[in-house]
């Protein structure tokens, strides 16, 4: 066999080697995509369970409110929590469909809120008649402690829903680690096939062939610890000049499909923004460093009438005004500030290195100044406000999720009484 048939013969092997690990690390990543797909849709499905228990204990607080001071200001957070149980539950019912067993437990779930939701409704339609019997009877419900054995009876079998979904989030959190372990397992046994076979090769090639083969193993090994490969140009048009383009291309793919992974988990799907599962450890770490000098601001912003809005132009306008909102609040803070979607209408900022509270002021005018101007969206103008709530850290509270019930508290007040769009909490409130 002539030299230059070995030459051949060798470049064809490492070429196919090379060729077939792309094919096999590109069906695990595959496969790990779908096992991480499944993770994230049944924390959405835990998510979302937890919401509807939320917003019925919400809607039995605001008829609770109304039942004791006949204050129809307690309607409307009843009103608001029962359109949020319906579309908590659809959500649920949709994630859940191709799960017979889940959709059954939905089903008695289903069954319980329609009752509690009755009685919620028979007692708050007792109370707006406003005699002193329909009164006495509404008590009366009540008391019969019915309502309490309803939700009892929903808070267990959503206990065991999400329990299911605990065991399945389980299962596929250990299947997608088991993917990761085997492709690192399998790219590391690879190493010593490659460095064999590049050796091999050292002897039949000459000082130009062996250099770019040297940087190849050198970027490998990032690879294998996550470091992206670095650009490299390579003069030659021949195999070696086509290995080194599809192994950039591989390195290329896997960091792209890891980066897109990593942004769909950590920033809200419509907006761009950070979602709310990356508010509560930046508030954790924020508080910890905090001080009176180097306050942190949590504003709770609220997007008045949007339910209204949505009703009036359609949820693909309100989309767009929840996609234009972000980009305006976005715009409006400073870099190191992080924005947040909460969740519906709603939108966190967590405002870092805050020398004094009165600088929120400035920053809070600014932002409702960017709402003067009208959304245009399809021919159609529409006018949109804010309800701001603020609270400081360390000056009101240091655990994060009283900061947060602490500006929701300050942002109602804004809704109801502010007269310039925001209010910052005080000890008084």
């Amino acid at each position: 066999m002539s030299l230059r048939a070995k030459f051949i013969f060798l470049l064809s092997i490492v070429f196919l080697v090379v060729v077939a690990n792309t094919f096999i690390i590109y069906v695990l990543d595959k496969q790990g995509q779908d096992k991480l797909e499944a993770v994230i849709h049944t924390h959405d499905v835990l998510d979302e369970s937890e919401k509807l228990y939320n917003q019925i204990t919400n809607a039995e607080t605001g008829q609770r409110g109304y039942l004791l001071t006949q204050d129809l200001n307690y309607l409307e957070p009843y009103y608001t929590a029962l359109e949020q149980v319906k579309q908590h539950f659809l959500a649920i019912n949709k994630l859940t469909l191709n799960n017979p067993e889940q959709q059954n437990t939905l089903a008695l779930i289903d069954e319980l809120i329609n009752k509690k939701l009755a009685e919620l409704a028979l007692t708050v339609t007792l109370v707006m008649q406003g005699t002193p019997y329909t009164l006495e009877e509404a008590k009366a419900i009540v008391l019969t402690d019915e309502g309490k054995q309803y939700m009892d009876q929903i808070r267990k079998h959503i206990l065991l829903f999400q329990n299911t979904e605990r065991a399945t989030l389980e299962q596929q959190n250990a299947d997608y680690q088991k993917n990761r372990v085997f492709i690192t397992r399998f790219v590391t046994l690879q190493i010593p096939l490659m460095v064999i076979l590049l050796v091999f090769c050292a002897f039949y090639i000459n000082s130009k062939l062996f250099k770019p083969m040297k940087i190849l193993i050198k970027n490998t090994k990032q690879l294998e610890k996550g470091i992206p490969a670095k650009m490299m140009t390579i003069n030659s048009h021949d195999e070696i000049g086509y290995l080194f383009k599809r192994f950039i291309r591989m390195s290329n793919i896997i960091n792209k499909r890891t980066s897109k992974l990593n942004f769909q988990v950590s920033h809200d799907h419509l907006t761009g923004v950070l979602n709310r599962t990356e508010l509560e450890p930046e508030l954790k770490h924020a508080t910890r460093l905090c001080s009176e000098d180097n306050k942190l601001a949590v504003i709770f912003i609220d997007i008045n009438k949007f339910k209204k809005l949505n009703d009036n132009y359609g949820h693909l306008i309100g989309d767009q005004v929840l996609i234009e909102t972000a980009k305006r609040i976005t715009s409006s803070v400073r870099a190191d500030d992080g924005v947040y979607r909460y969740g519906g209408d709603e939108f966190v900022i967590a405002a870092h290195n805050i020398a004094k509270s009165s600088y929120v002021n400035a920053m809070l005018t600014h932002l409702i100044e960017r709402f003067d101007s009208p959304f245009i969206f399809e021919q159609h103008t529409i006018t949109v406000s804010l309800s701001i709530g603020v609270a400081l850290a360390p000056d009101h509270s240091q655990d994060p999720q009283k900061l947060l019930k602490l500006a929701d508290q300050a942002m109602y007040k804004a809704k109801h009484e502010s007269k310039n769009g925001f209010h910052i909490y005080q000890n008084s409130d």
